[in-house]
């Protein structure tokens, strides 16, 4: 009797190794989390983000062709990250700030901070209405996968396609109508924050068949500073 007491009380703690049990995930569809999370981001003091590119990159500015950028956001318009980029077939790291609607990079040849006089802003990914929020409510066809870690943190996957003009910000205003991007999303079970996507596919007409980018966010509230160079 004692042997029966003691197995199920382990079943309800989660095992024998004193690791609890998983919490169920929420009953929800696909569209239900989106709905959801997408406003979350805006709602964020910061967060940490790294965008990678394979198979291809996205034309920026100064002849810049972006094959990764990481840094740190303050929404609703304030960010700072650092950026690998070909240059005219040379590898270079340029440094990015934005603030209100003021721009700075370092330029790829002297390292010295240069005024973006064009329209280019290094936070059109992260604004309300152009980035990360309207893409995720623009996916189409979603499906629930079967829920995942990322980062250690349990998270729901999800999955979708995307109409090639809706990744805008992503491609600097490159991005052209009618090319279909594979969309994998995965978003926080617990706190709905999104964690990762996923495109698979051609954004723009330059680019080759192949091309992903992956989108990772991460450190939400940790203070940053983000200022505009003297």
């Amino acid at each position: 009797m004692f042997g029966c007491i003691f197995l199920i009380l382990l079943s309800a703690c989660g095992g024998g190794d004193g690791t609890p049990a998983s919490e169920p995930y929420p009953q929800m569809s696909a569209e239900q989390i989106i709905e959801r999370s997408s406003p979350l981001l805006d709602e964020q003091n910061s967060f940490h983000f790294k965008l990678d590119e394979e198979g291809g990159g996205t034309p920026i500015n100064m002849g810049l062709i972006m094959m990764l950028a990481e840094g740190d956001i303050e929404p609703p318009d304030r960010g700072k990250m650092r950026m690998e980029a070909d240059w005219f077939g040379q590898f270079v790291e340029v440094k990015l700030v934005t603030v209100g609607t003021m721009t700075y990079m370092t330029n790829p040849i002297n390292g010295k901070w240069e005024l973006l006089t064009n329209d280019f802003t290094a936070i059109t990914l992260f604004q309300p209405d152009t980035g990360i929020r309207s893409v995720m409510e623009s996916v189409t066809d979603l499906v629930r996968l079967e829920s995942e870690r990322f980062g250690g943190t349990r998270c729901f996957r999800l999955q979708g396609n995307l109409d090639s003009m809706a990744l805008d910000a992503i491609a600097v205003g490159h991005a052209v109508e009618g090319l279909n991007v594979e969309t994998d999303i995965w978003i926080g079970a617990s706190d709905f924050l999104l964690r990762k996507v996923v495109f698979d596919g051609r954004v723009t007409k330059e680019e080759e068949e192949g091309i992903v980018r992956t989108l990772t966010l991460s450190r939400f509230n940790e203070p940053v500073k983000i200022e505009l160079p003297e």
